[in-house]
């Protein structure tokens, strides 16, 4: 679902209320709001994201959703529509407000951003053609040279496991109706990727409607030959066991998604001895067993293809989905100690709102404890949403070259 901070469409989770920034008081007292705040006057640059509580994050308590402060005053609107959603996973919308706002011109200084965006986007979804006719538009119309394109490197399990990247999704709560969201994202990362990594280690419950949404895709990523790398798998097909009775015939999808499971973990004897249990449920043949590769088991933090190992760099990597809260605590671990914290964008192909909300509160933190934040070269639609949430107010951003 698109949305945008102006109020061009309703907004989606998660949800972002702007408040009236207030001057921050001196650490490490918590800002106090005034009781009738004043219009601010005062410069961009002056805003204190520092204090505690000046950016408030609930992820335990209401996951997804995010209360922060806008900072979004000098992006033009369309770029500001534009990561927003991509970073929902809504490519062709904001494929086509990128090329609508080329079409039209009178972008002024914003129409180099918007250019790069729409070359970026073009590249990440593999649209050769478009890319090579707009280079050539945009170096007749602005007499500049345009970007060129890069070939995708072969992918591979991916790097920053561990910081929730390389396409990553993970399962909280019920696994139901509700879970819909989460199952679509998953869907949209067995479409195109060879690997997807999914988490079911904070599931606590599981019902009949929330395993046929997540059946279909697993069956999906199979006939894709999709890899699931999967963290908390016998946890899910614990809370199935749970809820099945041999002799007792209901809730069908559970079972089958039951031995899907095993399939995938390449359990050979607990899918036969429930492949049994459900045909005399049943009173149906017994499911098959099918030979299958094993399953790879998810290396921490390999190198990433192309760049040399450098211990003094966090790198983040792959597809960010809806991060917990845990997603970020290797970049916590990695920047104790440090006055100076290195991170490298150059291998993450996108960050959704939620994990980027949760990287915000990350900083924020990092720079109460006195260490200076670089991050460098995001891509143009990631750095654009670094922007609409107010990361370079906690962080020096340095902008990918277009």
């Amino acid at each position: 679902m698109a949305f945008s901070l102006f109020g061009k469409k309703p907004p989606p989770e998660p949800a972002i209320k702007k408040r009236t920034p207030v001057p921050a008081p001196a650490r490490p007292a918590a800002p106090k709001p005034a009781a009738e705040p004043a219009p601010p006057k005062e410069e961009l640059e002056s805003l204190d994201f520092t204090a505690p509580g000046a950016i408030e994050v609930h992820a335990e308590d209401h996951p997804g959703q995010f209360e922060i402060r806008e900072s979004s005053d000098t992006l033009h609107p369309v770029v500001e529509e534009a990561a927003i959603l991509f970073a929902n996973g809504q490519d062709e919308a904001a494929l086509a407000t990128l090329q609508s706002a080329a079409d039209a011109g009178g972008l002024g200084p914003a129409a180099d951003q918007v250019w790069a965006m729409l070359f970026d986007l073009y590249q990440l979804t593999g649209n050769r053609e478009q890319f090579d006719r707009r280079a050539l538009e945009y170096s007749m119309k602005y007499e500049k040279s345009p970007p060129t394109w890069v070939e995708p490197a072969r992918q591979s399990l991916g790097p920053a496991l561990t910081t929730g990247g390389t396409a990553f999704v993970s399962f909280a709560g019920l696994l139901g109706e509700s879970a819909d969201k989460t199952v679509r994202q998953l869907e949209k990362i067995v479409a195109g990727n060879s690997v997807a990594r999914v988490d079911f280690g904070k599931l606590q419950a599981v019902d009949a409607l929330g395993a046929e949404l997540l059946l279909k895709v697993m069956k999906a990523a199979r006939k894709r030959k999709c890899e699931l790398v999967m963290s908390g798998a016998e946890k899910l097909a614990e809370l199935l066991r749970g809820k099945i009775e041999v002799g007792r015939r209901e809730d069908e999808m559970l079972w089958m998604l039951l031995l899907e499971l095993y399939q995938h973990m390449a359990l050979q004897e607990p899918f036969e001895e429930w492949a049994v249990n459900y045909a005399i449920t049943f009173e149906v043949s017994p499911p098959s067993w099918e030979n299958r590769p094993a399953p790879k088991k998810p290396e921490p933090m390999p190198t990433p293809q192309g760049h040399a190992v450098d211990p003094d760099v966090f790198r983040l990597a792959g597809e960010m989905y809806s991060a917990g809260s845990d997603a970020f605590r290797q970049l916590i671990d990695f920047a104790t100690g440090r006055e100076q914290v290195l991170i490298d964008c150059s291998d993450l192909r996108r960050m959704d709102f939620v994990s980027a909300g949760l990287f915000l509160n990350t900083l924020t933190n990092l720079q109460i404890t006195g260490s200076s934040v670089t991050i460098s070269n995001p891509n143009q639609l990631i750095f654009s949403l670094f922007g609409v949430l107010g990361i370079n107010q906690v962080a020096h951003v340095e902008r990918r070259k277009f």
